[in-house]
């Protein structure tokens, strides 16, 4: 079986993150059997300048679209096999500490077991010396899968943005896991101008997707130009390594005016060639007629 332990940061866990406690968001997966212990660590960080009470406690979850979690209660749950070498303690201003525990997989367990450490913490002086009083929680997710030959396949279910822009537009992909182990598929969007055929890659920032579930990966691409018109192809490779590919056309509000412009102009030099043309045929004819004559 596989344990992978990440850390997921909610709104109020990104402020906790730079204003009171950090974790290191390593990713970490490691093989073991059913009926084994396991231990597994990771590290959290005092960022404040006064001290901070820490408690561990785990908690049982679900992961569903969008990364969302939801808490269950269930008795003699996943999260009742995992002991820390202590739940309580204090870290000092700017101390960093290994939080080390162990995980008792039952024999009869079977993948798919979820659940989170739950890092609550709190300035330990009750009127702090500076500034609000910092508190918060941060997550660290744990999941248990199994360690066989997995399927890591996913595909694009929808590509949306704006069709006319100013300057920027936001693209916004959905994409779901079909297969049955979670992973990070990498996504990047290809801008290729149409006139010039300059062509620049952004990537799409990691998110993890859970199987069976969807995840909206969203990037901003600006610098694009009101009378240009631009490609865009978007690919994400699944944890398989197969690469999935869509793309799409951009256009800037005034490219039609520009494209009305240019209609108008070709339009007005062609008659102006064709009379030229004329002109010419015509002189040509009365050359030709004085010439018999003479």
């Amino acid at each position: 079986m596989t344990v992978i332990c990440l850390g997921l940061f909610s709104r109020s866990t990104v402020l906790a993150d730079t204003a009171g406690l950090g974790v290191d968001t390593s990713v970490v997966m490691l093989r073991m059997e059913s009926g084994k212990d396991l231990q597994f660590s990771f590290n959290a960080k005092n960022q404040t300048k006064v001290e901070q009470l820490i408690h561990l406690e785990e908690k049982d979850i679900t992961i569903g679209d969008e990364n969302i979690v939801t808490f269950v209660e269930a008795a003699g749950g996943p999260s009742s096999w995992v002991v820390f070498e202590e739940n309580d303690f204090v870290l000092e201003p700017g101390q960093t500490k290994k939080i080390e525990a162990t995980l008792k997989i039952p024999k009869e367990q079977k993948a798919g077991a979820q659940l989170m450490t739950i890092i609550s913490f709190a300035s330990k002086d009750a009127l702090p010396l500076e500034g609000p009083k910092v508190s918060g929680n941060i997550g660290v997710y744990t999941l248990l899968s199994n360690g066989e030959a997995q399927n890591a396949s996913g595909k694009i279910e929808s590509l949306t943005y704006a069709k006319f822009v100013h300057n920027s537009t936001t693209v916004n992909v959905v994409y779901s896991n079909t297969g049955d182990v979670q992973f990070v598929p990498q996504g990047r969007v290809s801008i290729a101008n149409l006139f010039t055929k300059k062509r620049s890659e952004i990537s799409f920032d990691n998110h993890f997707v859970f199987p069976g579930k969807k995840v909206t990966f969203t990037k901003n691409l600006a610098g694009l130009s009101s009378f240009g018109a631009y490609e865009l192809k978007i690919s994400f490779k699944d944890g398989n390594g197969q690469l999935l590919e869509n793309s799409g056309y951009v256009i800037g509000e005034f490219f039609p005016i520009v494209l009305v412009l240019v209609v108008i102009l070709l339009l007005f030099f062609g008659v102006i060639l064709m009379r030229i043309r004329r002109r010419n045929s015509k002189e040509n004819r009365t050359h030709a007629l004085f010439g018999k004559k003479k």
